[in-house]
């Protein structure tokens, strides 16, 4: 079934490369500015195919047991901060507010860019599906045995029989609602958290926004 979803996601970009090609060579006589319009539509095709292939790899990886971890001690609220550095200008650029509140020092023992990918993937998400005038939170909280990340937002929200499925390589709780998407992240995401000994949950009102929580084993 993975192979096969693959191999549907893959085809898409791949036909609309390919028409596109077809046009662009049916006026070849035509000066690279004018076909500009169907350059500018292969290149994003072709970055979706590139964001696509590279996290079939990394599940690919992760399956046969050959997506290592490179563990070290590091900050996670520093860690946090930087990798929503570029995120800020996206939701600015949408109209949605990013708030973030991660003041207190948490040190962990983990791959720090993995984090920084679970964050990153959070925030995407977040960003793709609340809509202008909207606020995303990302929060970091330090427990007594676990600290806790959480992304909220006010965006559409999500049904309550997607919640527990959310997370299946593939699933898309509404394709039409995609937002370019192929639904890999999440899975991603909760190999991560799960590689480092914690878990991630969601939770969603429809219309009233969703929120994400990392449970991770650092105080």
């Amino acid at each position: 079934r993975f192979i096969a979803d693959a191999s549907h996601e893959l085809r898409t970009p791949l036909t609309v490369i390919l028409t596109h090609l077809d046009i662009i060579m049916s006026n070849s006589g035509e000066s690279v500015s004018s076909q500009a319009k169907w350059l500018s539509n292969i290149r994003e095709e072709a970055f979706s195919m590139s964001n696509l292939v590279r996290s079939l790899l990394f599940l690919a990886r992760a399956d046969s047991q050959q997506q290592p971890l490179d563990p070290r001690s590091f900050f996670l609220h520093e860690a946090l901060l930087q990798a929503a550095v570029p995120f800020k200008p996206i939701a600015a650029d949408k109209g949605v507010s990013l708030n973030i509140t991660a003041a207190t020092p948490v040190e962990g023992y983990g791959d720090e860019a993995k984090i920084k990918q679970v964050i990153a993937i959070l925030l995407d998400n977040a960003i793709q599906h609340t809509p202008a005038g909207g606020k995303i939170d990302l929060t970091l909280v330090p427990g007594s045995n676990q600290t806790i990340l959480t992304v909220a937002d006010s965006g559409e929200g999500i049904s309550p029989e997607h919640l527990n499925k959310i997370f299946d390589r593939f699933y898309q709780a509404d394709k039409s609602k995609s937002k370019g998407g192929v639904g890999l992240g999440l899975a991603i995401a909760k190999w991560i958290v799960e590689s480092h000994g914690g878990c991630i949950q969601a939770a969603s009102i429809p219309g009233a926004g969703a929120t994400f929580t990392v449970r991770l084993p650092w105080k």
